[in-house]
C-alpha cells in the first residue's frame, strides 16, 4: 500500500511538473516582444482642401487650387521604425512615399499635357497598443511631421505675341511643402508568429502647404524668346488626408 502510494506521488508530481514546464513554454512563446521594430505598409490616399489659394493657375486665371481640382487619389507606400519600449508602448518615426494620380483640369494639367506628381511625409510617432499578448492587437498611434509635395507639368501653350499667337513648350518643376501638424492612426494586427505580424489601418492627417518653390520655362521657336520664371507667389493650402490599407510589421 505504502508503494503504491509513493508511486502516485511521484506520477502526480512529474505531471505538475510536465504541465508547468509546458506553462513556461507556452508563456515563453506567446509573450509580447520589446525591442527594435520595423513595419511597412500599402494603401489608398484621398484628401480634401487646398494645394495653394490665390495664385496663378494654368490656364493663367487667378484663384485657388484644391486637392479635388489636381488629383484623383495617391498610393502610399509607408515605412515606420522603432523601439517597442514595453508591449504597450511603440516609438519611432514614421515616411511614407505616395505615388499620386494626376487629374486633367484646365487649371493643373490640361488635355495632353504630361503631368506626374509625388509626396512625402515624415515625422516621429508612437502607438499605444491594447493587447500585445493577445492574437490580434489593435493599437492607436499619434505623430506630426513635414510633407513635401512635388509636380512636373508639361505641355503646349499658345503665347500671344504681335505677330499673332504662336504654339510654345511650357514646363513646370514645383515643391510645395508644409507641416503635418496631427496624424492619427488606428489599427489592428493579427500575430502570425513571435516576429511577424499583420492587419489593417487608416490614417488621418491634418496639415497646411506653407511654402511654394519652383520654375516655369516657356520654350518658344526662334528667333521669339524663351524664358524661366520663379512661381508667383501663393497663399497657405491647408488641408486633411485618409489612408487606407494594410501593414506588416518585424520585431528584429
Amino acid at each position: 500500500m505504502t508503494g503504491r502510494l509513493s508511486w502516485a506521488l511521484a506520477a502526480a508530481v512529474a505531471l505538475g511538473s510536465a504541465g508547468a514546464s509546458a506553462e513556461d513554454i507556452q508563456e515563453t512563446r506567446y509573450s509580447a516582444p520589446t525591442g527594435l521594430q520595423l513595419t511597412v505598409g500599402l494603401g489608398f490616399q484621398a484628401g480634401a482642401g487646398y494645394v495653394y489659394k490665390n495664385s496663378t493657375r494654368l490656364d493663367q486665371s487667378i484663384g485657388d487650387v484644391k486637392l479635388a481640382d489636381a488629383a484623383n487619389g495617391a498610393v502610399p507606400v509607408l515605412v515606420e521604425l522603432g523601439y517597442r519600449v514595453t508591449p504597450n508602448w511603440f516609438v519611432g518615426a514614421y515616411g511614407s512615399y505616395s505615388y499620386i494620380i494626376t487629374k486633367e483640369s484646365p487649371l493643373t494639367c490640361p488635355s495632353g499635357w504630361d503631368c506626374s506628381a509625388s509626396q512625402l511625409r515624415f515625422g516621429p510617432h508612437i502607438q499605444y497598443h491594447f493587447s500585445p499578448e493577445a492574437s490580434f492587437d489593435p493599437f492607436v498611434g499619434v505623430g506630426f511631421g513635414m510633407v513635401i509635395l512635388s509636380n512636373k507639368n508639361s505641355g503646349t501653350i499658345l503665347v500671344p505675341t504681335p505677330q499673332g499667337d504662336v504654339s510654345g513648350k511650357l514646363e513646370l518643376d514645383s515643391q510645395t511643402r508644409g507641416p503635418e501638424f496631427v496624424n492619427v492612426t488606428v489599427g489592428g494586427k493579427w500575430r502570425l508568429g513571435h516576429s511577424l505580424s499583420f492587419g489593417p489601418y487608416l490614417t488621418g492627417t491634418y496639415a497646411s502647404y506653407t511654402a511654394r518653390s519652383g520654375t516655369t520655362t516657356t520654350t518658344l521657336p526662334a528667333p521669339l524668346p524663351s524664358g524661366t520664371t520663379p512661381l508667383p507667389y501663393a497663399d497657405d493650402g491647408p488641408y486633411g488626408l485618409i489612408m487606407l490599407g494594410v501593414r506588416a510589421s518585424w520585431n528584429i
